[in-house]
């Protein structure tokens, strides 16, 4: 099977949950549920689901990656009427804006629901799971509420750890902690989850899409990568190359729903095309154009591809027409006479007839790929050594794949030793915004580097001027302020 089997069996463990921030999970009990390792299995599920919600991985991520950046902006004729999405796009957001609270609470109710994996299986007796099951499943709860903090740490700065379930509505003030001891918490669970998760070839039948030992590697190496400790960075990475992951020749294929979970894939969040209870890709129709008609229905056009970002490739660079598409009056006379620049986002759209426009596409969302693996030691050598000769060779096999060569041969399109390690990052960034294109990395690229406003003075000078110091980071949700007296907001907001 393509698609594993715990996006169908999800829908029974969200049945039986709330979809409140830090609060109690309902009326599922401990103590009734958590009999057999079908039922430990079944909470993980649950926590694995938040991830597909559309505050989350299924549009807003995109959102707040994109169009908050310099490869997306509702201009030149195309806008939209969601506040909220007008508000990240010209950063104008604030405290009360909706996406910042939405962003918040459903990263929040996948800290719950891993901490409830968590507690309840590691109190499930021996006769109930088998301790190597109870370990792994324990491990990859953990893998996802490293990924919930890792994202809320990078979106709001420091924010509270809850590493306990809810149980009752006591004790739900709680202050932020550092954003060094997030990261602390962060690595601990990941190390964790590596230590018991298994490789990708040691897989047990229907486990595909899950966590890996990979998954927790290649996540532990972004992490050390944003604190910008680069021979963890190193050390990583280096481990993740010896696990038998393999570029795909083709970058397309990455995006192909056939392959999905393939020899690239370390870790992606599933989706599901056209099944009653099951969460189906929304960028189907989030991202077709609003006058291209497929199987007879159109799209909404979001997150309207920038002019500066089209133009960011090289000649001969086969990842711009995946990624994106420039469309024409004379293709589609029915395209409005007001848009000064029709480039929408190229990626995920699935032609299947069974796909509708909402919650209909096969199309998985991918986390981390093996090439980010390249890219992240890349930038790792060079920071250590400027003339490291593996940090080009890294970003070469990625450059010479972009452009269909022989990954493993020397091209004219490789770059050449010598840059600074100011320069060798410029380069570096500028391959991270072809490569993962709409796969929710760039605002991170750009906020960990520090060059979110130079890249949007670049942009539009206009929407640049207005990014401040306090950009970088969210502001803590208003909602979650006057119902928590013990959080502080950010300064600046």
């Amino acid at each position: 099977m393509k698609k594993i089997a715990f996006i169908i069996l999800s829908s029974l463990m969200m049945s039986s949950c709330t979809d409140m921030d830090l609060i109690p999970e309902s009326n599922l009990s401990p103590e009734n549920f958590f009999k057999s390792e079908e039922d430990a299995t079944a909470a993980v599920y649950g926590t694995y689901s938040v991830f597909t919600d559309n505050d989350i991985y299924n549009q807003f991520w995109e959102v707040l990656q994109s169009q908050g950046t310099d490869d997306c902006e509702w201009s030149g004729g195309r806008t939209t009427t969601n506040l909220d999405k007008n508000a990240l796009d010209k950063f104008e957001y604030d405290g009360n804006t909706n996406l910042v609270y939405s962003v918040w609470i459903k990263h929040y109710v996948a800290v719950n629901r891993s901490n409830f994996a968590i507690e309840n299986i590691s109190n499930m007796g021996n006769d109930q799971i088998k301790d190597d099951a109870r370990k792994r499943l324990i491990g990859e709860a953990k893998f996802l509420r490293a990924l919930a903090y890792f994202n809320l740490v990078r979106v709001y700065g420091g924010v509270p750890l809850v590493l306990k379930q809810t149980t009752s509505l006591d004790g739900l003030e709680v202050p932020r902690n550092t954003v060094d001891e997030c990261y602390e918490q962060i690595i601990s669970d990941l190390q964790e989850a590596k230590s018991v998760l298994p490789t990708i070839d040691q897989l047990p039948e229907g486990y595909l899409g899950r966590a890996t030992k990979g998954s927790a590697s290649a996540m532990l190496a972004k992490v050390y990568l944003t604190r910008e400790d680069y021979q963890n960075v190193v050390k990583e990475t280096s481990e993740v190359m010896q696990m038998g992951y393999k570029l795909w020749d083709n970058y397309a294929d990455n995006f192909d729903v056939e392959k999905e979970n393939g020899q690239e894939s370390i870790f992606e969040i599933q989706f599901k095309r056209n099944t009653p209870g099951v969460s189906g890709s929304n960028y189907n129709g989030y991202y077709r154009p609003p006058f291209v008609n497929i199987n007879g229905w159109v799209g909404y056009g979001d997150d309207p591809v920038t002019r500066n970002h089209y133009e960011c490739y090289e000649e001969g660079d086969l990842r711009r027409d995946i990624n994106v598409r420039l469309y024409t009056k004379e293709e589609y006379p029915n395209m409005s006479s007001n848009y000064e620049f029709p480039c929408y986002v190229n990626k995920f759209q699935d032609p299947s007839p069974l796909a509708v426009r909402s919650q209909g596409g096969e199309n998985n969302y991918p986390i981390l790929r093996y090439s980010d693996v390249y890219l992240m030691r890349a930038e790792a050598l060079n920071a250590i050594n400027t003339s490291d000769a593996e940090a080009y060779e890294c970003l070469n096999v990625i450059r010479r794949r972009a452009f269909g060569l022989n990954m493993n041969e020397a091209s004219a399109i490789d770059i050449k030793p010598g840059l600074s390690k100011e320069d060798f990052l410029d380069v570096i960034l500028l391959e991270r915004r072809k490569e993962f294109a709409f796969e929710g990395q760039r605002r991170f690229d750009l906020v960990r580097t520090h060059k979110l406003k130079e890249a949007m003075m670049a942009q539009n000078p206009t929407i640049g001027a207005v990014v401040e110091e306090k950009h970088y980071l969210l502001p803590i949700p208003v909602t979650e302020l006057d119902a928590n007296k013990l959080l502080e907001q950010t300064p600046g907001w």
